[in-house]
């Protein structure tokens, strides 16, 4: 995600797709100065890249000490500075990546963004909400029992709180290129467990590849899953393991907020794995709050057979 940064108070702000800078509230990225005007510039990613534009500001917006004109557009890359207003205020670009989701909070104008591909509201140890990409490159937001398609600038409520969510695209972003082009339903997964249940590790296999995943306490959550699913497999694939929140809760010895930070965990790591629908480790039914393992290829072993 693409990153700019105030050279005067070394504070680094991410971007997301838009990104309106200024000292009105509503802004993404507000100063408290009055020589910035209330909607100053922008910072937005277009055609695979980042640009700066002037929104017609009072006291202008300067590049290299030349000042843009009102709506003129100029590319930018890492190292590139700019100011607003005057020198007092100088920003550096720190990384030109794609944008990735974000969602700015209705009433503090607080800033949320994705990490490896998921967005969660308020905050990873509370992730009432989940946002994502589908294999289908389709925008989901999970809101507890709710699931929804979404669309850039839509409304979240969560809990109390309003979320108006910024949607890339297409996040086209890998985190591990050995897995590039590889989707969620063509891995398989072997879980090898201790004796004593203390112990899960997790083997994929992807076209051949075997990756080791790195140990993780949320490995007995998919271990518990992928059981469920073995058990019902004389079921039809669309009705294959679904276990009841609470049900999984009390298997578990978890409460709900536990089970949620659990459940984003796990799919934080696979995402991080670079799989097409990596977010889809754990599915949820929408209508009846059930959850299920994702994969649908799966062996539970004890370890060291």
């Amino acid at each position: 995600m693409g990153i700019i940064e105030d050279r005067s108070t070394g504070h680094r702000f991410a971007l997301p797709a838009r990104c309106l800078l200024g000292r009105h509230d509503a802004c993404d990225i507000r100063f408290d100065d009055p020589r910035i005007s209330g909607e100053h510039a922008s910072v937005r990613w277009l055609n695979g890249g980042w640009e700066l534009r002037d929104l017609g500001s009072r006291n202008g917006t300067f590049l290299n000490g030349r000042r843009l004109a009102a709506g003129e557009r100029v590319p930018l890359c890492v190292g590139r500075a700019f100011s607003l207003g005057g020198p007092k205020v100088e920003l550096v670009v720190a990384d030109v990546s794609p944008p990735g989701a974000a969602a700015r909070h209705g009433g503090t104008g607080a800033l949320r963004v994705a990490s490896k591909g998921l967005l969660v509201l308020p905050d990873e140890a509370s992730p009432l909400a989940t946002i994502f990409e589908d294999e289908a490159g389709r925008w989901v937001a999970e809101v507890g029992d709710e699931r929804r398609r979404i669309s850039d600038q839509d409304v979240l409520q969560v809990g109390d709180d309003a979320w108006i969510v910024a949607l890339p695209r297409s996040t086209a972003v890998t985190f591990q290129s050995g897995n590039a082009g590889c989707s969620l339903d063509q891995a398989h997964f072997r879980f090898a467990v201790r004796l004593d249940e203390e112990e899960v590790q997790i083997v994929m296999l992807v076209r051949g590849e075997t990756t080791v995943l790195p140990h993780r306490s949320h490995h007995y959550l998919l271990v518990t899953l992928a059981r469920a699913r073995l058990a019902d497999a004389d079921a039809p694939e669309v009705d294959r393991g679904w276990l009841a929140r609470e049900d999984l809760c009390r298997m578990l010895a978890m409460d709900p907020q536990r089970l949620s930070v659990e459940i984003y965990r796990a799919r934080r790591q696979m995402m991080g794995l670079g799989l097409a629908g990596g977010a889809e480790v754990v599915e949820r039914r929408g209508a009846t709050g059930e959850i299920r393992l994702g994969v649908r290829s799966v062996a539970v072993v004890r370890l060291g057979s």
